[in-house]
């Protein structure tokens, strides 16, 4: 009696497992709906295999462009951004007209962002991140993640206005007064609406002032008070006008 309800436990078993897999006749829509079930209890590596077979399978069906999306989404969950990237990018380039598109341009530029690295190293990413975000925006502007692509954007600009900024304090310390210049001048001029512009600013009255060259600190001053006014740093320029030879502390013509 026991052996023969163990048979037929296992054969129980045996079919609902059977019925779980994918069955050779199986339409698109059934078998996105098991890779989604995947998808959905986070099962993302079993997830990416199976949006794939759907993909290759059934490119030309209604639930192609879907599965596309959360094949990136399955990459983009297990942290490979690259990857993830890449398989966005392929949504939007090859299935142009999916309803889809507007949130994996989104997602491609997220995916950017996320291995965007700490300022000192090479900011390629960033710049990428910047650039889809930038392209999400024109395209869709009235998109409701556009304000979360603007924040993005400012994020970004704040990370390579810092490389700028070290940079120049860098060069100042080395006594590389020149170079200080040029990249105090590129925060200055490229990323006026970052926290890094006035301290550039800043940076670069003190390489005028360490070249005694005491009319371009007074230039500066009057930069930093048209364009800073409200800067935390406003009495720190002030002192730097202070200190400077009887003639040059005026800014009056």
């Amino acid at each position: 009696m026991y052996k023969y309800l163990f048979y037929l436990f296992a054969i129980i078993l045996f079919v609902s497992c059977a019925g779980n897999k994918p069955q050779p006749d199986w339409t698109a829509s059934q078998y996105f709906k098991y890779a989604k079930d995947k998808f959905d209890d986070e099962d993302y590596y079993e997830a990416s295999n199976e949006f794939t077979v759907v993909v290759l399978r059934y490119a030309g069906s209604t639930v192609a462009d879907s599965a596309q999306f959360y094949l990136a989404e399955c990459h983009f969950n297990m942290d490979e951004y690259i990857i993830a990237a890449a398989e966005f990018e392929k949504l939007i380039n090859y299935m142009s007209r999916s309803p889809l598109v507007k949130e994996a341009q989104y997602k491609l530029a997220e995916s950017y962002y996320q291995i965007s690295p700490r300022p000192a190293l090479d900011q390629n990413y960033t710049e990428k991140a910047m650039r889809e975000f930038q392209n999400f925006i024109e395209d869709y502007p009235t998109h409701e993640l556009k304000e979360s692509a603007e924040k993005r954007i400012l994020e970004c600009r704040e990370k390579l206005a810092e490389k700028q900024y070290k940079n120049a304090d860098n060069y100042r310390k080395m006594r590389e007064f020149n170079a200080a210049i040029i990249y105090y001048s590129i925060v200055i001029d490229e990323y006026y609406d970052t926290s890094f512009a006035d301290d550039a600013l800043i940076g670069k009255m003190k390489v005028h002032k360490d070249l005694k060259d005491f009319e371009s600190v007074k230039a500066d001053y009057v930069k930093f008070k048209e364009l800073f006014p409200q800067s935390d740093l406003a009495k720190e320029a002030d002192e730097f006008l202070a200190s400077l030879p009887e003639e040059f502390k005026t800014t009056e013509n």
